[in-house]
């Protein structure tokens, strides 16, 4: 299993900002493609916050 760290996931977000804006490019921002795509990034900045901030995560 590989190690998630803050550095990885850092460049992982500059790669799928990347990826969002050249399918935005191509297609509506409302367009499924995009939505996707960004739902991906939301992700990853989401744990890209948990993973440097760990205080901060919701008890469940």
């Amino acid at each position: 299993m590989a190690v998630i760290t803050a550095e990885n996931l850092h460049h992982a977000i500059e790669q799928k900002r990347d990826e969002l804006y050249e399918i935005a490019s191509q297609h509506s921002w409302t367009s499924p493609e995009v939505v996707h795509i960004s739902q991906e990034l939301d992700t990853l900045i989401t744990r890209h916050v948990l993973l440097k901030h760990p205080e901060e995560q919701l008890i469940r």
